[in-house]
């Protein structure tokens, strides 16, 4: 929808309230923005990074799938992925449902 109109707010407190219900969290703002400035690996880092996975030391797209997904896949995970414009975001952070374990969710906005 149109930029403005409160997604990301929206998006927000739902990730409140019911975050209690999952065993890992992560909310990443701006993913638009931080893909251009920093890169999709810098994203994948992040997402690892605060859902407490400290092995961040992969170089390339691949390798951050890999580490997600092995991270994750037996975890119940909720994770917002915030002002998404490209596929390639999602493919590269939730591509696929056996990424994260059972009952997981995965919440994106766009424009």
């Amino acid at each position: 929808g149109m930029g403005g109109v409160g997604k990301t707010t929206i998006a927000r407190a739902v990730y409140e309230a019911i975050q209690g219900e999952f065993q890992l969290t992560c909310f990443l703002a701006d993913v638009k923005e931080t893909s251009e400035t920093n890169g999709l690996v810098q994203i994948q880092r992040q997402l690892l990074s605060h859902v407490g996975i400290s092995r961040n030391d992969f170089h390339n797209l691949y390798d951050g799938k890999r580490t997600i997904q092995n991270s994750l896949c037996r975890k119940k995970v909720l994770l917002v992925l915030d002002d998404v414009n490209e596929v390639n975001q999602l493919e590269n952070l939730a591509e696929k449902q056996d990424w994260f374990g059972p009952g997981s969710k995965i919440i994106i906005t766009t424009r």
